[in-house]
């Protein structure tokens, strides 16, 4: 799994234990954040992160709000080259 070929690469780096693991767990977070939808930071904002958005919008509205479906975009996608 990813924690163990994080923690692989930080054996390599010669650190002490603790710092390894924190080595390991900002790396997670890093990872988390650019692959999990709902913990990418929010377009319009970027100080927070989609999860927040939604449960901000739940209780705006009075009701749970949650994802239906999505469309991953890339930089340039679509963009014809002249």
């Amino acid at each position: 799994n990813e924690r163990d070929i994080l923690r692989t690469q930080a054996e390599s780096s010669g650190k002490s234990q603790m710092a390894m693991e924190k080595m390991v767990e900002g790396r997670l977070r890093k990872y988390f954040e650019e692959v999990v939808l709902l913990e990418q930071k929010y377009v319009v904002n970027d100080s927070t992160n989609i999860k927040s958005v939604l449960n901000d919008l739940s209780k705006e509205v009075g009701s749970k709000v949650t994802v239906g479906n999505f469309a991953r975009m890339e930089v340039g996608e679509g963009v014809s080259k002249a």
